[in-house]
């Protein structure tokens, strides 16, 4: 990547800031002790014990309180985040169904992707019967690229399969 983007400092070279796991479910607001599996699953996935989400404000239309709980997540820096970044590249991606590559958004330098299913990580297999109602949770990793391109090629780095996800950008590169 160095020779490729020609930095002319080795502070200007693009690296993974953090990368951030959340759930949430609509089963959370009808009763609020279901947050604990959900927040144990990423314990067990992350390594890192999650902080609760709550509702900032009501929202009328989705029958929204303040304060109420809407999910889980967890906020991996340095060490856990590339121990989790290689499992989700060596373990997690190769067994999603439908899976070819991540979107990289022309607007934003950081890539999302969600998963359909929390059994998908290796700490969750041995416990099937416990975490089968979970559903699945997003993966947002945050990078410090100011280009789409510098994006694309961090990912490369990190073999996650990504894509331009503008065609205008595509044919730039």
């Amino acid at each position: 990547m160095v020779v490729k983007m020609h930095y002319g400092s080795h502070f200007d070279i693009v690296q993974l800031k953090k990368v951030t796991v959340q759930y949430t479910s609509k089963y959370m607001l009808a009763e609020p002790k279901n947050i604990l599996l959900p927040c144990v699953a990423l314990q067990l996935v992350t390594g890192q014990t999650p902080h609760v989400t709550r509702a900032a404000q009501s929202v009328a239309a989705f029958k929204l309180k303040q304060n109420q709980v809407l999910g889980c997540a967890v906020t991996l820096r340095k060490d856990m985040m590339y121990r989790f970044m290689t499992q989700c590249v060596h373990v997690l991606l190769p067994k999603m169904k439908d899976f070819s590559s991540l979107p990289v958004s022309a607007t934003q330098p950081n890539v999302h992707f969600g998963v359909e299913q929390m059994l998908f990580f290796p700490p969750l297999e041995k416990h099937v019967d416990i975490f089968e109602p979970l559903e699945g949770c997003s993966v947002h990793v945050h990078t410090t690229a100011k280009t789409p391109i510098e994006t694309l090629l961090l990912c490369s780095g990190f073999k996650l399969p990504a894509h331009a996800a503008d065609k205008n950008m595509a044919q730039t590169m």
